[in-house]
Order: C-alpha cells, then structure tokens, then sequence
C-alpha cells in the first residue's frame, strides 16, 4: 500500500508540474487571437505610415461598442505583430476532422463612401511579405470577409497547412488615394470548415478551384451578373394582365381581411426588439448569419450583443403585419419603423454582391425577411429603396440561377423548400415591369423544366421518390411539397403557368406520399436522420387543396380529381365545405393501391383497410439510414428488413415513440444486439450503403414480395466520401416478405456473424405502453398484462406458438427458435445525444436519458450464428378479442404454402389466388418448382398460374445507378432471362426483349429498369 501511495504521489506532482508548465507556456503568449478595438490600448502595438491616422471610434462598430478607425492618404498603411495564430482544436469546428478546414482569415469593414481605389490585405514573415489580396472600395457599409490563406496571393500555404506569420498589414500603394475605413472583429486566423468561406463581389477570387457552387447552395456572382444584364423587351397588355393577378394572388397570400385595427403600440414594441439608433445611418447591434461559425472568446460577453437574421426577420415581418392591418392614422409611424430597419439592414452589409463570409442554406434563415419586405413594396418606394432592397434580395436568394441556360438545369429540393416561392415573390420586388415580365418567364421555365427532371438531375425521381442527400427522403420533401403547389396555383391559368411536364411530375411524387404514410405518418424506415419524430404528411393539406384547385397538368379542367380525391380521403371530414364542392364536381375519395413499391428507396408498402405494412431495406445504391453529428446517432438498424405495421393512427398510436426505444429493436430487423457505446458509430457522419445490389420487391395485383440481402461485412459511406468498410460483426442475412391478403410471410435464411460477445437477433415487436396494463398474449399465457414480465418460448417445429402484440398484431412462428419476451422499462439515449460524446451540441436542452415502458418480443439466434434462420407470419390488426382464437386460426390457416427457405431462394405460394412469390438469392442453381426453372440472375418473380395462361412480374433489382459516386442516381437497364417449364406464347399487349422455346422450357429475356416490375401475359402453345 505504501509503495502504491508512492507512486500516486509522484504521479500527481508530475502531472501538476506539467499542467503548470501548460499554463505558464499558455501565459507567455497573451497576444490577442482576436481584436475588437474596444479598448485605447488595442492599437498600442500598431504600427502606421506617416500618411495614416489611427484611432478607436465608436461611430460604427460591430460587437462591442468601437471599432478601429484608419485615415489615410497617398500610400498609407498600418501593421500590426501583435496577434496570436489559432490552433485546430482552439477554432470551432462543428465537424471535427470530418470535413476539410484551413487557416482563416476573419474580419469586417466599414466604408462611408465608395470609390474606385482598392486596398491590400497581406501577413508577412521576417519582414518578408508572403500572402496577400486586394479589396476594392466601391461599396458603402459594413463587409464581412472569411479569407482562407491558401486562396490568397503569393506563396499560399496549402489547404489545410498550418502558418506562422508574424505581421499583419492593410496597405494603400496608390499615391492618389486618400480615405476612412472603419475595421472590426478581427481574428487572425483560425480554422473553419473549407466549404463556407465564400466568393463575393469583394473576395470573388475564393473558391477559384471549384465549380460555381459545388461546395454549398450560396449567391453566386455570375447569377448577380444574369439578372444585371438580362435583356428586357416591350410588355404586351395580356402580359400585364396576367403579371397583375399573380402579384393579387401572392398578395392575397398575405393580406386578410381582418379589419384594421390600432397596432401602434405593438409595432413600437416590436421594433424596440431591435435597438436601433438613428444617426447617420442606423445603427445597430451586427446583424449576423451562422455567428458560431467564426472564434469568440468565452470570456467576450460583447457576442451576445448580436441581432440574429432569421430573429430580425420575424421582427421586421411583424412590424409589416401590423402596417397592413392598421388604422390609416398610424400608419405614417409603424412605416417610419419599417424604413429605419430597412436602412439598418442595408447598412450592416446585406446588400447585393456580399456573402458576409458565408451565407449557405440562407433560404432556412431569411424567409421573414423576403415576406415582409414584399408586403411592404410600396413603403420601400416611397422612401427610394425598393431596387436596392430588390437587387439584395434577389442577390442573397440567388435568384439568377433561374437564367441559367436550359442544360446547366439541375433540381434541388431544399431550393424548393426554401426559396422557390420566394423567388416568384422577389420578381415583383423591383419597379420595372420589363424585368419582373422577362424574370417571370424565365422563372416558369426554370421550375417547369426542373420539376419535370426524373433523371439523375431531378430530385422527384421516376418512381416516386424525393430525393435529397443521394436518396429519398421524406424530411427534405415535405418542404418542397409544401412550397411548390402554391406556385402552380399562383401561376395557374395564365401564359406563365408550369408547364404539364413538370406539373405531372411534381403531382406524381406529391400523391405517392400518401401511398407511404398511413394515415400521416411514414415511420422510421425513411425519416433519414430524424427517426421517432414527426415523420409525417399533416403539414401538405393546403398542398393538396391547392394541387386540386389548380387544375389538372394538361391545364383541361380547373379541379384536379384526383388531389381532390386524395384530399377528400386525408382531410375530407374535418374540411366539409371543400369536400362538398369536390362531390358537386363527381370527385370521390380515392382507393388506395393494395401493394407499392419504391425501388430507389428499397421500400414497399403493403395496405388492407386501416393498416400498412412499410418494409424496408438498403444496398449498394440506397443507403441504410443518415447518422449524423446530432442526429439519430444510433440509427444504424432501421433499414436491415424493418416491417413497421401503422394503424389508421399513425406512429404513435402504433406504439412507436422514441422515449424508451431500444435503437437495436426496429421491428422486422435482423441484428447484432449491442450496447449503444458500440452501437454508434465513431465518426460524424455516415449513410451506409453495403456492396449487395440485392434489396427491392416485385408486386402483382394488390400483393407483393419484398426480398434483400443483408449484409454489413463490407460497404461504403454515401456521405463524405468512401470511408466505411463494414461493421465489425459482418452481419450477414437474406431476408424475404411475402405480402399476402392479410398477412406478411417472414423469411430468413443464411444468418451469421463473427461477433463471440453479442447475440443476433431477429425482431419481432417493439410496442411503446401508453399504459403498463396494455396487454399482450402468447400460447403460453393470454392476456399478459403483468409488469415487468420476462419469459421465453422454445419452439420445436409445428409446435404452433404465437403471440399478439399490444397493438394486436397478430405473430404465428413456423421455424424452430427461441423467441423473448419482454414487458418492461427500458433506458435510451435521445437520437441526438452522443453516448461517446462525439459532439454534443452545448446548446441542446432536451434530456439526454428517455424513459419509458415498453412490450418487445424478438427471435434470438445466438453469439456469432452461422446459417440460422426463421421463419414467421405477421398478421396485422386483429382486434381486441382474438386472442382465443387466434392460435387456432393460424394453424389452421391454408391459404399459403412455403415451398423452399434456403439460401439458394424464398419461395411462398398463396393459395387463395394461385400466385406463387419467389426471391432468388443464388441463380447459378435450377430451382425445384413446377413453373419456374431458372433465372439468370438474382431476382424476384410473382407467377399466377391458371392452367393455360400465366401472368408473370418480375424485377432484377439491381438499380444499375449511372453517376452513382456522385449520388444522383438514375437507374440504367439490366437484362433479366427467365425460364419457363413448357411451350409458351407471348400474349398480346405484353412486352420483352425476346422469348424463344427451347426443348420443353421456354426463355424469356426482359429488360428490367428502375426496380420496376415487368408484368407479361403467357399463353399455353
């Protein structure tokens, strides 16, 4: 023990003398990483030319309340040593490592008149200059600039490398010039991420090895220029007549008829939020975009003394809602308000031509902002400022990419989220009705031909999915389809109206959301990286209301019947004046189909009456899930065959809620069942795609099989390059779903993993108890309402065990297994909380730790299996009072017939309709089965046999994706031959690529696409 005691000693003497080393070293080097100038002695270490003045001035300043003041004439300059380089882990890098970051130049200046000479911005070394760029003085007001070193002139370091300058200069060589600047927030150098720094009309020489805008969705200098030399042409009378009803209907958008009222006093509280001053020019705290991107002491209290721009937007459109709605007595004061706003938005730099440093995804963040100064289109040009607004915003919306030409067209549905409205609106932000009539057309063509894209460069894709991040996601889509329904209608019924391509497209995508939500909700197996949240369709019912109301896409008939239909049956009874004008028009709600498929998601759904079945899977083209910095971080098992039954409730009426959720226990998913530490992965950011082309489903009629092969031994991460190569467990499976009638026939065969220390498993249930009492029941005891409950089931083949769920799902097992039950409270970890803390936001304030009572039951295969299986069948929606009967009825159940479950191919065949499903995971073997003998590939076949005539479906779902390393996606054709025992003939209307007899087989070769199903009629010889 003494000995021990000892050791310790010594242990923490030397870690104090190296912690106080740390600390006096940290000491010696007091230089300021930043400098504000708040202080007189800021500039004591400045060095200047005989020619300059310095000074601290509090005239204009951003944060704090001074900024630093440098008069020059002739060749004047200032310098100044007196600074410290930031390191990586000192800079704020929401990423880490994950993404690329360099040293960086921040700051800001202040002009109060432009003029046409330039200055220099450079750092030297050893009295020797190294890197340098120049800034024209043609602007007014504040500009903020982020400089990477290496986009600088000179000997640049590069991307990524670290510096060590010891000067810092601004420089004026001309011997004419003479003039005041203002500069403010100066750091250095510190790291930020390689994508936000970006070109502007002050610093257009960044990013010059990139393409324009391949780094982030940002204003771009050539769009600027498009609209500046946008050639105009003579209005026509209809031209005008159309322009004024689409101003009308976006005014209406705004304008209610609510009655006016005495807003004053509210206004002048709103604008009070502001704290503006009045002076020379307003001023007012910085008006900032993203501030956490750029370093700020802790100890700088003066970074809270900042008006965020998404916070100034909400302000300034309250203060425009309260002019529209006010008493013509007060209008004169709140418009006053409003200018001096204006003119503080102006001043602090957003203005036409500058990026602020960076200012990405800027459409999430300026919505308000476009909104309220639309509204207030007139006060602007009373008071001369409505171009300059106009041209600002059209700027910071990059409105000029609408006058791109017509093959530099590519879709993106965050532009349709965030700005594509906006952009109708801001071509009305301009008093010259030659532009907003030439903007016009040329934005109507913009969207028409974008949302007309189901290729590699659209996002709505052929099948029906949204795309977004490389692959469907719903999350991204409910923006887009909230946003461009009220353009179609604006635009509805005059010459600029979108075009019936891109309108039909658009609807399409549009209605198949209703096809993979029940009733709102579309689960966790698409929600990317928001899983257990509002996944839903209940924001798109005025997107429906509005797609009926303008018309079909061939633009024949003013009510669109089948939106409405579909509106009829997702809000019809809470909407009866709507539903009782679309009945008058013979509009009836709409049938749903009973079996879809999504083959870019690997998603199928399969419906009867108040229930869908969203099975899921991923491959090689669809990645699995999005995990990310702090999001779903243990989102790594929604898509490994997940079957997620909804009842006409949605989510959580089905018993999916995140607090409690054990993230290994998606329904339906086979899995190695780990601790969360492991289960999270150790970086930020990662959508797994595995190596199998294998995952899609095949439908025939209102059923469908849904077939995948699982496998995380070997794969690639869709996002931030290729840097995954499989789970360490090299989970292995091939997974099948026989959608038959009322029920889903489970398969799973090859199981394996060479994890020794965590078990396999194969899910069936995972129920949030709303109330612990909600029962559940088993062979071995019904109507187990107990709490907690712990029990197993060993199953010996035909033995006939079954259980029901709290949501009275029905679970038949067939195979021999042991499968644990659980009634209890479990323990998890928020989606957005890192176990491993591998970036926590500060700022997150939900709690870390979820609770909550839950009923799971899954099939347990054992520490590192090799080659199980199972075998189940799910039936959905039994109702209350079956638990009784229910065993007795599946047992008894002969409408299905499982032929095969190897690893060579699932094959199910339903009795009820003489339809047999097949999913082939090995081709190179004949199949023992009457009808089919072969296929050349892996695929997924439906035979209905009726004697003389067969109908067959089938897919190759190999989606062949063309571009896929840059995640667009666009399925290319793969060949698919099948044979057939005895002579057939191609029935009429049927299409393939060739068909021949071949002794008693007959060969059938399709072109298969898209994960399509390829449907054909053969008659008997």
């Amino acid at each position: 023990m003494k000995i021990e005691m000892k050791v310790l000693e010594k242990f923490f003497l030397l870690n104090s003398f190296l912690l106080g080393a740390l600390c006096f070293s940290q000491q010696m080097d007091n230089r300021p990483t930043k400098e504000s100038f708040e202080k007189e002695t800021s500039i004591v270490n400045f060095k200047k030319s005989k020619s300059s003045g310095l000074s601290i001035s509090e005239k204009h300043h951003q944060f704090g309340k001074s900024s630093l003041q440098w008069q020059w004439s002739g060749g004047g300059f200032f310098e100044t040593s007196d600074f410290r380089i930031l390191t990586k882990k000192e800079s704020p890098l929401s990423y880490g490592d994950y993404f690329p970051a360099s040293p960086t130049l921040v700051m800001s200046l202040y002009n109060e008149k432009a003029q046409n000479e330039a200055i220099k911005i450079s750092f030297e070394k050893g009295g020797k200059e190294e890197v340098w760029f120049p800034i024209k003085l043609n602007f007014t007001g504040w500009r903020t600039i982020r400089v990477p070193f290496f986009e600088m002139s000179g000997n640049a370091p590069k991307k990524g490398e670290a510096i060590d300058y010891d000067t810092f200069k601004v420089s004026c060589s001309s011997a004419k010039s003479k003039g005041k600047l203002f500069f403010d927030d100066i750091v250095y150098s510190q790291y930020m991420d390689d994508r936000h720094p970006y070109p502007d009309a002050m610093v257009p020489f960044i990013k010059k090895d990139k393409q324009n805008g391949e780094d982030h969705w940002m204003p771009l200098i050539m769009d600027m220029e498009r609209i500046q030399k946008l050639p105009l042409k003579t209005v026509s009378e209809t031209e005008k007549k159309d322009l004024s009803l689409v101003e009308k209907r976006l005014d209406d958008t705004f304008n209610r008829n609510g009655g006016k009222s005495d807003n004053l006093i509210k206004a002048k509280n709103e604008y009070a939020k502001l704290n503006l001053v009045k002076a020379e020019t307003v001023l007012g705290p910085p008006l900032v975009f993203r501030i956490e991107e750029v370093y700020s002491d802790k100890e700088d209290a003066s970074q809270n003394n900042s008006k965020d721009v998404k916070d100034f937007g909400k302000s300034i459109k309250q203060i425009a809602t309260y002019y529209l709605n006010s008493t013509d007595v007060n209008k004169a004061q709140i418009e006053e308000m409003f200018i001096n706003a204006t003119r503080y938005f102006l001043d602090q730099g957003w203005q036409e031509g500058a990026c602020g440093g960076t200012r990405h995804h800027i459409g999430y963040n300026t919505r308000e902002i476009a909104e309220a100064f639309f509204m207030m289109r007139e006060p602007l040009k009373r008071a001369g400022l409505l171009n300059q607004v106009g041209n600002s915003l059209q700027w910071l919306f990059n409105l000029g990419k609408v006058l791109e030409p017509e093959n530099e067209f590519v879709a993106n549905i965050d532009y349709y989220n965030t700005q594509s409205f906006y952009h109708l609106m801001l071509i009305f932000m301009s008093d010259n009705v030659e532009k907003q009539t030439a903007l016009l057309k040329a934005y109507s063509n913009y969207i028409s031909k974008t949302l007309a894209l189901d290729n590699e460069l659209g996002v709505f894709k052929i099948d029906g999915t949204s795309w977004h991040h490389g692959g469907h996601y719903p999350a991204y889509g409910m923006g887009a389809f909230a946003s461009i329904p009220p353009i179609i209608f604006t635009l509805s019924g005059t010459q600029f109206r979108i075009n019936e391509a891109g309108h039909k497209n658009f609807k399409k995508s549009l209605m198949i959301t209703r096809l993979y939500s029940q009733l709102y909700d579309y689960g966790f197996g698409n929600a990317g990286r928001h899983p257990m949240e509002e996944s839903s369709i209940k924001s798109l019912k005025n997107a429906f209301l509005l797609m009926a109301q303008s018309g079909n896409p061939e633009g024949t008939s003013k009510i669109d019947t089948e939106a409405a239909a579909a509106y009829i049956r997702l809000w019809g009874d809470s909407d009866k004046a709507n539903t009782n004008l679309f009945a008058a028009n013979n509009v009836r709600t709409d049938v749903l189909p009973g079996y879809h498929v999504l083959p870019y998601a690997a998603t199928a759904i399969h419906r009867r009456n108040d229930w869908a079945a969203i099975i899921k899977g991923y491959s090689k083209y669809v990645w699995a899930s999005e995990i990310y910095v702090d999001a779903n971080r243990y989102g790594r098992y929604p898509a490994n065959g997940s079957i997620q039954i909804n009842n006409i409730g949605g989510d959580e009426a089905s018993g999916f809620k995140q607090e409690g959720w054990d993230w290994n226990r998606y329904p339906g998913t086979t899995v190695v069942d780990l601790p969360l530490k492991e289960l999270e992965p150790n970086i930020q950011l990662l959508m797994f795609k595995s190596d199998e082309t294998f995952a899609g489903a095949v439908n025939l009629g209102d059923n469908g099989v849904f077939g995948m092969k699982l496998n995380e031994s070997k794969g690639a991460n869709s996002e931030g390059g290729e840097r995954n190569n499989g789970f360490p467990g090299k989970l292995k499976a091939n997974k099948s779903v026989f959608s038959f009638g009322d029920k889903l026939i489970c398969i799973g065969t090859g199981i394996s993993s060479i994890d020794t220390e965590h078990p396999v498993e194969t899910n069936l249930f995972q129920n949030s108890l709303a109330d612990k009492s909600m029962p559940i029941s088993s062979s071995e005891s019904k109507n187990i309402s107990t709490f907690p409950y712990q029990s197993a089931m060993q199953i010996v083949e035909g033995s006939g065990k079954w259980l029901i769920d709290a949501y009275q799902n029905g679970y038949y097992i067939l195979s021999p297994n042991t499968i644990e039950i659980r009634r209890q409270a479990q323990e998890s970890y928020n989606n957005k909380v890192s176990v491993n803390n591998i970036s926590n936001d500060p700022k997150f304030t939900e709690a870390p730790v979820t609770k909550g009572d839950f009923a799971t039951s899954w099939i347990e295969h054992g520490k590192a299996p090799n080659d199980a299986s199972y075998q189940y069948v799910i039936y959905p929606r039994l109702g209350k009072d079956v638990a009784d009967s229910f065993g007795e009825k599946a047992a008894n159940d002969k409408s299905y017939t499982i032929l095969r479950a190897d690893n060579v191919a699932h094959i199910v065949k339903d009795n009820e309709t003489a339809t047999t499903g097949f999913v082939i995971f090995d081709s190179t073997q004949e199949l023992d089965n009457d009808i089919l003998k072969s296929v050349s590939v892996p695929s997924l076949l439906m035979i209905k046999n009726e004697a003389s005539a067969i109908t067959i479906s089938a897919v190759q779902p190999d989606l062949n994706y063309v571009n896929d390393k840059e995640k667009k996606g666009y399925s290319m054709p793969v060949e698919l031959t099948i044979t057939v025992k005895g002579e057939w003939k191609l029935a009429a209307n049927s299409v393939v690529k060739s068909i021949a007899i071949s002794g008693d087989t007959t060969l059938i070769t399709l072109e298969c696409r898209h994960g399509f199903s390829n449907q054909l009629n053969l008659t008997k010889q």
